[in-house]
């Protein structure tokens, strides 16, 4: 190596030394801008409401509003949970749970996680010993907005 490039070879190196420090020293401060804020959602005392920042749709009344649908046919719907239905009193009425998605109720379905239930949209309803009259209502309600 001829005596002239060695100092080109070191400006270079000390160059990209500079550069690499000042790229770290940048992604420091970048990381530093965050902060330590700390969001801690809370919900009354006794509330049956999940606590969040944000409003997800609920499956029993997004577009569709099965529950509301239910009610206009004058089934006897409660509420159990944010994905749960009971239509009727138990052992005798049907139970509608609610899947994250279509797929994921077809998937309890095709495993034999679900035994005893009829997949409707991302429904899964449970007709126990209903009459077939509240079972029609409630196919009826449930299969608005459902493709295939």
């Amino acid at each position: 190596m001829s005596p002239k490039r060695l100092p080109t070879l070191r400006r270079k190196a000390l160059q990209r030394t500079w550069a690499l420090a000042g790229m770290a020293l940048a992604g420091l401060a970048l990381a530093a801008c965050g902060g330590a804020v700390r969001v801690q959602p809370t919900a009354p005392v006794g509330s049956s409401t999940l606590a969040s920042r944000g409003q997800i749709d609920s499956p029993l009344t997004d577009v569709r509003n099965h529950l509301g649908c239910m009610r206009e046919d004058h089934l006897p719907v409660q509420v159990v949970s944010p994905t749960r239905l009971q239509v009727g009193a138990l052992p005798s009425g049907a139970t509608i749970v609610f899947a994250a998605t279509a797929g994921a109720a077809q998937n309890d379905q095709i495993i034999g996680k679900v035994q005893g239930a009829e997949v409707i949209g991302s429904a899964l309803v449970y007709p126990h010993q209903a009459p077939g009259p509240v079972l029609n209502s409630i196919e009826a309600c449930l299969a608005q907005g459902v493709q295939g």
